[in-house]
Formats: C-alpha cells, structure tokens, sequence
C-alpha cells in the first residue's frame, strides 16, 4: 500500500510510470487491448505471452522510504528465483537459464535492468526453438505457456539495490566493462552463478569467495555454448560458479574427476 504521508514522492513513482507506459505504447509495445505484444520466434500460439506480463508498476513503502519492488518480490521468492541481472531492454538466448531453473525445480525467473522498460518478446528469445518448447512441456506437464506466468520484469532497478536479498541463481549475460558486482552477488548467496557472453564484457571474479568453477554441471544442465568464438574449438564463450557448500556430494565420480575438482578450485 502506498503512503499518503509521502505523497510528493508518490506523485513523482506516478509521473514517472505513467511516462513509461506512455513510451511503450508509442514504440508500439503496449496493445491497450492485449496489453502486450505478439509473436514469439516460431511458437505461435503454443508460448504466446498472456496480457499484461507482470511489470515493476506497484510500489511499496516502508517506514523510512520507498521499498523497490524487486526487493519485496525477492524477499518473499528469492528461494525459488533464477535471477537475471541486467538482462537488457529486450530478452534473448535464456535456453541455458531455463536449463538451470528446470534442475534446480525453481517457480520463478526474474529480470532486473535499470533500462526503463523491458521487452519479454524477442525474435531471439531462445537459441534452440524447438529443444525449449519440449522441455518446458515437460516441465509444466503438457503447458509451456505457464513459463510467462513465471516471469517477473523489473525495469528502473540496478543490480546494487539487490546486495543482501537472497535468491537461488544469478545469471549475468553481457555484463559491461567496469561493472563489478561480485560483492553483490556473493550477498545474493546463490547456488549457481552463470556468466555468459563473455568476450569484451566484464568477468565477474567469484574465486575464492566460496565459489569454484564447475565444469561437470555445465554437461548435466546441459548448457549450450553461447556465440562461442571460432577460433577455439570447444570454447563455451560462458562459466558455471557453484557455491562450496551445494551440490558436492552430488558430483559424479569419474577417472579424471580429481583433476576437474582441482581446476575448479584454481582456475576463474
């Protein structure tokens, strides 16, 4: 509920949603009928996105201020989220983040850019059309189309407003040069972090700060390279961090699994 004891700032959160619908729908991405666009890279009718797609457009407050809403959100589901931060104005290539959400059975994939809108519709949603639509029919038993239902956007929200709030998997994809929020997502305490794209952005440094580097998850999850470089064979373009304390007792064993053990204590 929003305070009439701080209305001057109330008025200004309403100016400046209202400014954000205003511009969404002139660039054509807001239908006031269907509240949203359509078409989605070859689904068609089977993962067309219901109307409206949750937004950050509700505002709490707290006793000292304004309360970001992601942070609510977060606070209650953290523990069932795969959080993307900085995912961009427009969302693409999330096979590889939906691989993760599906092992670690989570509700909820969540968005977080400081952009002030965020486009859930893309030509480039998924790399692999085909592979995700069997796979979230297997996972929503017979209706993808529940996937949009787990989406949570949150535009106007900087990765550094999440410090403390805990969630189950960060994913950062394109992540600018001189951006550095390791200290912000060793807060998050995630099981999983996924970095992604990783030529000409910014490696976020997670070893030794209770991470390693986990190759063995990458052939579980079974996460795709992403744009790898042609140059390398076999280069990924991507790096799975587990968290020390999760999943170890659960690594396969193998002839050369101690060696893999020992590059992820070392290598990152």
């Amino acid at each position: 509920m929003i305070s009439w004891g701080k209305w001057p700032q109330n008025i200004l959160i309403w100016k400046r949603n209202l400014n954000v619908l205003i511009k969404l729908f002139q660039e054509g991405k807001i239908d006031i009928k269907q509240g949203c666009g359509t078409g989605v890279n070859g689904f068609g009718a089977l993962l067309t996105p219901p109307a409206p797609i949750s937004c950050r457009m509700q505002y709490e407050t707290d006793v000292k201020g304004l309360v970001n809403p992601a942070v609510t959100f977060l606070q209650e589901h953290g523990n069932t989220s795969i959080v993307s931060l900085g995912c961009g104005k427009q969302i693409n290539r999330i096979d590889n983040h939906l691989h993760i959400m599906k092992e670690l059975n989570l509700n909820y994939y969540v968005c977080i850019d400081c952009g002030p809108y965020i486009e859930p519709v893309s030509d480039n949603l998924f790399m692999d059309p085909d592979d995700m639509t069997a796979m979230l029919s297997r996972y929503y038993r017979g209706r993808p189309n529940r996937f949009w239902k787990s989406m949570r956007l949150f535009p106007c929200t900087f990765v550094e407003e999440l410090a403390g709030v805990h969630c189950a998997a960060v994913v950062c994809q394109r992540v600018y040069p001189e951006c550095f929020w390791e200290d912000v997502i060793i807060s998050m305490n995630p099981k999983l972090v996924l970095q992604e794209d990783l030529h000409g952005c910014e490696r976020q440094k997670l070893r030794g700060k209770q991470y390693v580097r986990n190759w063995s998850k990458i052939r579980h999850f079974n996460l795709k390279p992403f744009r790898p470089w042609p140059v390398f064979p076999g280069e990924k373009n991507l790096i799975l961090w587990r968290r020390r304390d999760f999943g170890a007792e659960q690594e396969e064993s193998g002839k050369f699994r101690w060696l893999e053990r020992l590059c992820e204590s070392f290598i990152g």
